[in-house]
């Protein structure tokens, strides 16, 4: 788990160039254009949340959330489902397998 939050902090670090300052538990409802591709701001990891809703859809959202948040351990336990998920391999965005309302929650226990 250490080695996926030390992998996208660094992944963050290298791919960053912005410097806007964001919120960790609000999703970016319309991120900040540059150059045609959403900027993400310095310290911050893009993750995509995408869970199964009960009429058997799916429902996904974007969110920005500070890296330094990934090691605690309600969001510590979403990425190794993440993991189980998809594999350490996975190209692209970080992506974790539940519902938005339940990604807000944890990250309103961290804040909390």
């Amino acid at each position: 788990m250490k080695q996926l939050a030390r992998r996208l902090c660094s992944r963050v670090a290298d791919s960053s160039s912005a410097t806007a300052a964001a919120s960790a538990s609000s999703p970016p409802a319309q991120a900040e254009k540059r150059r045609g591709v959403d900027a993400v701001p310095e310290g911050h990891v893009p993750v995509h949340v995408v869970g199964e809703v009960p009429d058997g859809g799916e429902e996904a959202e974007r969110f920005l959330v500070r890296a330094e948040l990934l090691g605690r351990p309600a969001l510590a336990e979403l990425l190794g489902r993440a993991a189980q998920e998809y594999g350490y391999g996975h190209r692209g965005p970080l992506r974790i397998p539940c519902t938005p309302a339940a990604f807000r929650r944890a990250l309103a226990s961290i804040d909390g």
